[in-house]
């Protein structure tokens, strides 16, 4: 009897053991993803130096309780156009669109996300970004130097996500644009229970999940931008997705394309990956970009051969 009680203690304790390795594992890998690898690009703002001559620091107190650091680059024009970076970027990475719509006449804002680079907060894959930028869109659009009736919005990868879910509510968005937009936020966690145990340190994994949600506060569930990008019509919306892209597939582009409702336009790039399209050179630094903002924000007068966006027309 005794020995019974022995080895079922055993039992339970390594049992309790295991489940505390799978746990503090699972933690980590929540842990990953609020603080992910600090980012690093092959440009930076010192490449573009008309950018710099006229950038103003941007300090953005969001609704969720956290400042986020920015930058305001004020054109030739009052229409603005917000940018939002991927998941483990910072607003680097959105100097080269950033750089092609300035140069055509627009103001833009980039900013860092929560987390990143002087940003308060953690990352929560999207759930606490899309109210972030709400709140950056609330204050650019408080800046003497921005039209609140000509607001446009950028947004790559996770930045796709939120920029869906932000307009698709905020009216005051006029045009989209995404680049490699999943369908639903929770996609990258379509993981199986038995993955727990296989790849306990899997950063998609339902316990990952769920502590990134307990400690967050955030419920991926609930940011699905599949389900809520019809909203954003009549308001035009461009999708851009790199076909040679592994991170975000094209499928999965095309399965929110398919959800949004006219206005809107597919572009798939042909041998460009994830990060090609917003790097130099890439898809979204195009004139193609700048002329799709150009159609929904601008008066026509300024559109017409004749004016002086006339190399935009299309």
């Amino acid at each position: 009897m005794h020995r019974g009680r022995r080895l079922l203690a055993i039992a339970a304790a390594t049992v309790g053991a295991v489940v505390a390795i799978l746990f503090g594992l699972a933690w980590r890998a929540s842990s990953d993803i609020m603080y992910p690898a600090r980012p690093h690009y092959a440009w930076n703002l010192a490449d573009y130096p008309a950018l710099a001559a006229v950038l103003e620091p941007l300090r953005v107190r969001s609704s969720t309780g956290v400042t986020l650091l920015g930058r305001f680059f004020p054109g030739r024009y009052d229409a603005t156009i917000v940018l939002s970076h991927g998941y483990g970027g910072d607003q680097d990475e959105m100097l080269p669109v950033a750089n092609t719509l300035h140069a055509t006449g627009f103001t833009v804002v980039t900013y860092n996300e929560r987390g990143r680079d002087g940003s308060g907060g953690t990352a929560t894959k999207g759930p606490l970004e899309a109210k972030d930028l709400r709140s950056v869109i609330d204050t650019v659009a408080r800046h003497a130097h921005v039209n609140r009736n000509e607001i446009g919005a950028f947004g790559f990868s996770l930045g796709a996500d939120i920029t869906i879910l932000e307009a698709a509510d905020d009216s005051r968005v006029k045009a989209v644009v995404v680049d490699g937009s999943a369908p639903y936020l929770t996609a990258y966690a379509q993981a199986r229970l038995s993955d727990i145990v296989l790849h306990p340190t899997a950063l998609w994994t339902p316990l990952s999940i769920w502590l990134l949600e307990l400690r967050t506060g955030a419920d991926l569930a609930q940011n699905r931008a599949a389900a809520v990008v019809a909203r954003i019509s009549p308001r035009p919306i461009l999708f851009i997705q790199g076909l040679a892209d592994t991170e975000v597939k094209p499928w999965e582009t095309i399965d929110t394309f398919d959800h949004a409702r006219p206005p809107r336009e597919l572009w798939l790039v042909k041998g460009e990956g994830h990060e090609a399209t917003v790097a130099p050179g890439g898809a979204a630094s195009t004139l193609r970009v700048a002329a799709f903002f150009a159609r929904a924000l601008l008066p026509a007068r300024d559109r017409a051969p004749s004016g002086r966006r006339s190399h935009l027309a299309s």
